[in-house]
């Protein structure tokens, strides 16, 4: 589920399905897009903050999700190309607090936010291609983008995990803090945030965001039509298989 809690200038979306490590299913994607559609829709808002219960960010998409629609015969739109899409459009500063694991989209969704603080401890890692499919929310471009051709590769492709320190050193991580303590950093910066001016606060991210866009917005595209073919592959149904008996 994800919990709300609106604060005095920024609003708090809690990932809590700790059980899971915070795996995402479609119905946490949807309240995770209606969260933030709403904090950004509200002029009192000047921030919006998103963490993981229990010391988890997030293991990534639900692998029974994944099951699912691998095998559906009249899928749906997928619930987290959504979510993404909303982050994509959303002018309020998104800031990510992230502990333990960051897997998959937990990883991917960094690159469409304003900030990340991360604890020593936190691991990040993208396992697409380990798992037959591709990587998606518009990774492709974003990731080398942010991190490099070199890098994007060595995440992408090779599935490497990457630390909280190398990810801060190469900018996927805005800072590192002691283990339990991103959330307060996360905190910190959103009362900064909120203390300034919205709408010229707003027109900034949008200008930041412009020469991208269309961009990410191609590679989003791309990116959902050959997933979704990787999805029905035997290699997907294989290591989605395979997964299963662990």
């Amino acid at each position: 589920m994800i919990k709300t809690e609106k604060k005095n200038g920024f609003v708090h979306l809690l990932i809590s399905r700790p059980e899971k490590k915070n795996a995402l299913t479609r119905d946490m994607y949807s309240a995770l897009a209606e969260g933030v559609e709403k904090a950004a829709a509200d002029e009192s808002v000047n921030a919006i903050v998103i963490s993981g219960d229990g010391g988890v960010f997030t293991a990534g998409n639900d692998l029974d999700d994944f099951r699912a629609r691998a095998t559906d015969t009249n899928p749906k739109p997928s619930a987290g190309l959504a979510f993404i899409e909303t982050l994509m459009n959303c002018d309020t500063p998104v800031l990510i607090a992230a502990e333990g694991l960051a897997i998959g989209i937990g990883t991917t969704m960094l690159l469409h936010v304003d900030g990340v603080y991360a604890g020593e401890s936190t691991r990040f890692k993208t396992a697409f291609v380990d798992l037959g499919l591709v990587p998606e929310a518009a990774s492709t471009v974003t990731m080398p983008l942010h991190l490099g051709a070199r890098k994007a590769a060595d995440l992408l492709l090779m599935g490497d995990v990457l630390s909280a320190a190398e990810a801060a050193e190469i900018g996927l991580v805005s800072r590192t803090v002691a283990d339990g303590k991103a959330l307060d950093e996360a905190f910190a910066v959103a009362e900064k945030l909120a203390g300034k001016p919205r709408e010229a606060l707003r027109a900034s991210k949008r200008l930041m965001k412009a020469p991208w866009k269309a961009m990410t917005k191609d590679a989003l595209e791309r990116e959902r039509e050959v997933f979704s073919e990787r999805l029905r592959s035997d290699d997907c149904h294989a290591a989605l298989a395979r997964m299963g008996k662990k």
